[in-house]
């Protein structure tokens, strides 16, 4: 593989890692093999993963160096990451990650890359699913190196890595490097012969080994006394060995064998560096010390920065003379020195000349970011106290990672500069807000919106249009309904642009619209905005927003009551690798958008699986709404399981988030569930008094608006079970006679499934048994087709008792609804009750009443068919309430059924109505 071209834009150290790695060539130091290790890696059986432990100049490297080599002799294939700081943001290490299968792909003989296509999605997948079944695809073995995997402190990427392992496929070995033991779980893997942990004493030298190395060097003529001493005082550490190797040819090292006994390790490392230094001429210890500022070298960029026109020639000739510099490609255009070598240089010229080392990283931040690596322009210019240079690469770099998704790196640079060099930059304050509000960090925020606020408010009025989106964004996170609303009806979200960041922007703005037309109640103006959405992400290349179009997209259908349409949704979305590695509020969404949906199907397995798979992400990175859809449902999930400490331990947890992000209506809605459990259980008083807490203010919003995971909860649905529960049915049926209208008229389907079982249990505490059994049964024909099964067991035993007496008088019928039946079954069977058989249709020529039917009981059949309630009846015949119930009863009694909706259903086999 050849190195892409220096001036390509964005090349970050790890692509430059990978194209070395995967060069064919190794620096393995002086041929030394390490025969004893390597024989105990590919012993039998062989470990799947082999943890190469610790300090700096142990070898580390090298010797995965050598496992690589050798896995290649056999015919394997192999990729290598050197990891990094940055590699704690999951969407840059995702991209790394599908870089080196990619490669890997390549590699193996006979296939081409991999298909774009994601992999199948399966049942409770863990985040690494994608990985491995890209693994298991590739002909032959597959080792993969990760070096420097102590940088990596990311709990969920810890936990990702934790899923590798757990899953690895049979075709494939790990290799890490690393300082420290990461938290991977690996005594299990330990104790079962599949991990091997190399710490710092099996990777020191053996006696045989020194005198091997020392062999290796024929220009040194070493006694056996002096090999010992060498031995003895570096105790097999490779890099001192290296480094004694190296100073050898002056003779007071040689002279002091006997003296340095005392040195700590760092104090000997610094004795002997300093040694290999006094041994080069003037030019290369001041190339040395100098370019040691920098984290990777190439020709061009040592020219720049020290100013001559010989770097390349220079670099290949240190790397020749072995003075820890390694190539990190195959054609000898970056290089990197080892760290404890560049440590002990780049301190000895902070001694000597403050001012020039900041002199070298200004010039080498210059040079990184005139050729399109940031990363390095960052991290040279802030060492250079450079500010305003830092913050103009990062104004450009963030565009892409925002775009992208790696919203923590833009954090991460974003804290190492100060709000006034940021200020300086509209632009960048724009992209770092909205790093900052899909991240959630609250804290963070408040400083940024003040300055936002501030430029809104002032004479550049291109300026203030250009922050609108964001801003109502901000606002939006903040619960600010109303002001969200009026900031993003501002901007023209139809227009279109050349530029890819506008172009994400106005993709933001749509699926805002998209979110607020959901809580309008008007779902074509939310579907209109989502797919606008969509096409703005489409065009201006920016996947991160992708998940939240389709998630809220999802939301839009579980409201109309199309929850298997949704599921599939949310199903595809899940299977896209980049959502399980991402942490940011496109996914966060999406996660709590699917475990909310799974739970109102009854997979309560699944949901919990990707509840806390994903916990840390919602709790993180969610957004009001979709938090309490998931932290509920898991509530509910335990609950359903008799974990009710547990449930309790979730509500307090996402109540917590509520006082901390400052929400009201989490707390509302997180209590008004509290309620609700209670009157389950049968706690009335204390559902009264967890009630007595709430607010009485709703907060404020348009008219008829109502955020989505209110639909079936919230003020109004809480109130009416109160209603119920407290034993004040007729209110809570003018609660519901309120409520019904705007939700029928808003198409709010799951609203509606919600209001009749409720209606159905008030009419039921009324005495009023035939209305409570017509209420339950239109609750059923609306949750049916989308298979809301949990909808009737949230509200306990007696909504339950009703849907088993609606399933029985269904199953009795003439002709029953057998799709209708089998649904109710579904739902009496999560209560542990048992349905009624369905008995077969029967030929309208055979069903015949026992008695003929009155002229007066006909009369009041057909208005009962036509939906009227027994009141409604009375009153268009002019008789009272009492005497339609006892023409009822009798018209039940000559038709042989025992319900209002078993007499329709036998007046039409009839011919009577």
């Amino acid at each position: 593989m050849t190195l892409p071209s220096r001036t390509t834009p964005a090349e970050s150290p790890i692509a430059v890692t990978m194209a070395w790695a995967q060069a064919g060539e190794v620096d393995v130091d002086a041929g030394v093999r390490r025969e004893a290790i390597l024989d105990r890696i590919f012993g039998d059986p062989a470990p799947r993963l082999v943890l190469m432990q610790g300090p700096a100049g142990h070898g580390k490297t090298t010797l995965m160096q050598q496992v690589r080599a050798t896995v290649e002799a056999d015919g394997g294939v192999t990729g290598w990451l050197s990891l990094d700081e940055g590699d704690n943001d999951l969407g840059r290490l995702f991209r790394h990650l599908q870089k080196l299968l990619e490669e890997l792909e390549t590699q193996s003989a006979g296939r081409q890359p991999a298909r774009s296509a994601a992999p199948r999605a399966t049942s409770r997948a863990p985040r690494s699913d994608w990985m491995v079944e890209r693994l298991a695809r590739i002909d032959g073995e597959v080792a993969l190196f990760l070096d420097e995997f102590q940088l990596l402190h990311s709990r969920s990427i810890l936990s990702f890595f934790r899923d590798l392992l757990e899953r690895l496929p049979e075709n494939t070995r790990l290799f890490i490097g690393s300082r420290t033991v990461p938290e991977l779980g690996l005594a299990r893997l330990v104790v079962s012969d599949q991990a091997l942990i190399l710490r710092a004493q099996d990777l020191r030298f053996s006696p045989a080994e020194a005198r091997a190395f020392f062999a290796a060097a024929r220009d040194l003529s070493l006694s056996r006394d002096e090999l010992d001493a060498i031995y003895g005082r570096s105790e097999g550490w490779p890099a001192a060995m290296q480094l004694y190797r190296l100073s050898l040819a002056s003779h007071s090292v040689r002279q002091s064998l006997k003296d340095i006994g005392s040195f700590r390790p760092r104090e000997l490392t610094d004795y002997l560096a300093d040694n290999v230094l006094g041994l080069q001429s003037p030019d290369v210890q001041n190339f040395l010390r100098r370019t040691a500022q920098l984290r990777r070298l190439c020709g061009p960029l040592c020219d720049a920065v020290l100013e001559r026109d010989d770097s390349q020639q220079m670099l290949q000739s240190l790397e020749r003379g072995g003075l820890f510099l390694r190539s990190l490609d195959s054609d000898n255009i970056w290089f990197k020195y080892h760290t404890l070598f560049s440590s002990f240089l780049a301190e000895q010229q902070r001694e000597m000349d403050p001012d020039v080392v900041r002199c070298i990283h200004r010039r080498a931040a210059r040079w990184y970011a005139e050729n399109g690596y940031h990363e390095e322009a960052m991290h040279h210019a802030i060492a250079a106290r450079e500010y305003a240079l830092a913050a103009e690469v990062l104004d450009t770099w963030a565009t892409r990672l925002i775009m992208d998704g790696n919203l923590m790196t833009v954090e991460r640079w974003y804290d190492r500069l100060s709000l006034d060099d940021i200020a300086a930059h509209p632009d960048l304050l724009v992209k770092v807000a909205y790093a900052l509000a899909f991240l959630r960090r609250r804290q963070k925020l408040g400083p940024v919106q003040r300055l936002l606020e501030r430029f809104a408010a002032g004479d550049d009025a291109e300026l203030a249009a250009k922050m609108s989106v964001v801003r109502s964004m901000l606002l939006i996170i903040q619960d600010d309904i109303l002001g969200a609303r009026n900031v993003i009806a501002t901007v023209d979200l139809f227009t279109s642009s050349d530029d890819p960041f506008r172009g994400f922007e106005l993709g933001a703005g749509a699926n805002l619209e998209g979110y607020l037309g959901i809580a309008a109640g008007d779902s074509e103006h939310a579907h209109q905005h989502l797919s606008l959405a969509r096409a703005h992400s489409e065009n201006a290349g920016a996947p991160f927003s992708w998940g939240y179009s389709v998630s809220t997209a999802g939301v839009n259908l579980l409201m109309q009551g199309m929850l298997q349409e949704g599921l599939e949704k949310f199903r595809q979305c899940m299977a896209e690798p980049r959502i399980t590695l991402d942490e940011s509020v496109a996914s966060a969404v999406l996660v709590a958008c699917y475990v909310h949906a799974l739970y109102e199907s009854d997979a309560l397995d699944e949901a919990q699986h990707y509840f806390e798979q994903f916990r840390e992400v919602i709790h993180n990175a969610a957004l009001l709404d979709y938090m309490a859809l998931a932290y509920i449902a898991q509530a509910r999930i335990l609950d359903a399981r008799g974990r009710s400490a547990q449930a309790q331990e979730c509500l307090d947890e996402v109540e917590s988030v509520g006082y901390a992000s400052n929400w009201p209506r989490l707390l509302r809605v997180i209590n008004w569930e509290r309620v609700r459990r209670a009157i389950v259980r049968g706690e009335v008083d204390r559902a009264h008094s967890i009630a007595s807490r709430i607010n009485a203010e709703p907060p404020a919003r348009p008219e008829g608006w109502l955020p989505f995971c209110e639909d079936s909860e919230g003020d109004a649905i809480g109130c009416i079970r109160l209603d119920i529960a407290g034993g004040r049915p007729d209110s809570a049926l003018t609660r519901i006679a309120e409520e019904l209208p705007p939700a029928v008229a808003q198409g709010r389907v799951r609203r509606q499934i919600k209001l009749h079982t409720l209606e159905a249990m008030a009419h039921r505490a009324r005495g009023d048994g035939d209305d409570a059994l017509g209420a339950m049964r239109r609750a059923l024909a609306l949750a049916a087709p989308g298979g809301f099964v949990r909808s009737f067991s949230e509200e306990g035993a007696e909504a339950l008792e009703l849907v088993r007496e609606v399933q029985v008088a269904a199953a009795g019928e003439p002709a029953p609804e057998e799709a209708f039946c089998s649904f109710a079954q579904r739902v009496i069977a999560l209560g542990g009750g048992e349905a009624h058989p369905v008995r077969p249709p029967l030929e309208g020529a055979h069903y015949q009443p026992l008695e003929p039917l009155t002229e007066r009981e006909k009369q009041i059949l057909a208005l009962v068919a036509g939906g009227a309630s027994n009141r409604k009846t009375a009153d268009a015949i002019f008789v009272s309430e009492n005497t339609v119930k006892f023409h009822l009863k009798n018209v039940y009694s000559k038709l042989g059924v025992s319900s209002r909706a078993q007499a329709i259903n036998a007046a039409h086999q009839m011919g009577l109505i």
